[in-house]
């Protein structure tokens, strides 16, 4: 049986989805339609003023490359089992350290997951929707409702540097109950850019995030590698209490 607290979320959601018009998206729009989708939902201009402000706030970001088309294998453990799996993404540079990225999770050749997100610096995830190729709807986008401290230095780390982001998130519809996130990131010593693709070029600097809850618990810690030549940063490995996932680029195709 459900606990009490998450059947009021979800009677809270439910509410707030009928108030406010909030009408579900059918999966052929996200998956066929993806680029034009992302357009309309996944950018700066989606996001609430006050989290846009606070995003935006000091010197302007840039990246020289137009689009990054990459294919990953992800090595999963989960619970004594391990499983593996392949995505095909498609990185979009949206300006001032902004990426929109779209993911197509595969298994055996299979796709059976899209998720769309915008994300800062290819680190900090602003927006995100996932979508189940085989439900008829994608799920409500996830958004950051309110961002309480955001270290924007982030998307230009530097070697020593801790960044920390504070936030409440919350899906779309949803008007109340949002939920407290602490990320606090540090940078390491740089490594060359070729140990997350050999393609890549000179060098990248390590980081290690670690999220929090509203309690001080730790619910994940993820490790990227940010590009210097790229102003990009690649996820390379996830952990939460269940599991840990590493992950490699095998292969790689910048558009400057």
């Amino acid at each position: 049986m459900p606990h009490p607290s998450l059947r009021l979320r979800v009677l809270l959601l439910s509410l707030a989805a009928v108030l406010g018009g909030c009408a579900a998206v059918d999966t052929r729009t996200v998956v066929t339609n993806s680029n034009a989708y992302m357009a309309e939902q996944f950018t700066a201009a989606q996001l609430a003023p006050p989290v846009r402000a606070q995003v935006d706030k000091g010197e302007p970001l840039s990246a020289p490359f137009r689009q990054i088309q990459y294919r990953v294998l992800a090595q999963i453990e989960e619970e004594g089992r391990s499983v593996q799996a392949e995505s095909n993404n498609t990185l979009t540079n949206a300006g001032n350290g902004y990426m929109q990225q779209r993911t197509e999770y595969s298994r055996n050749g299979v796709p059976y997951r899209v998720n769309l997100v915008l994300t800062f610096a290819g680190i900090y995830v602003l927006r995100a929707q996932t979508t189940f190729l085989d439900r008829a709807n994608a799920e409500h986008p996830l958004d950051t409702k309110e961002l309480i401290r955001f270290d924007r230095a982030l998307g230009q780390p530097k070697t020593g540097g801790t960044y920390t982001i504070e936030a409440r998130t919350g899906f779309t519809p949803q008007v109340t109950g949002f939920t407290y996130e602490k990320r606090v990131c540090t940078a390491g010593q740089p490594v060359p850019a070729s140990t997350v693709f050999a393609g890549f070029t000179g060098s990248g600097i390590p980081i290690d995030c670690t999220r929090t809850d509203q309690n001080g618990v730790v619910v994940n810690k993820m490790k990227f590698v940010w590009i210097a030549d790229l102003g990009v940063a690649f996820q390379t490995e996830y952990t939460s209490a269940r599991s840990t996932s590493r992950y490699t680029l095998q292969s790689a195709d910048v558009q400057r």
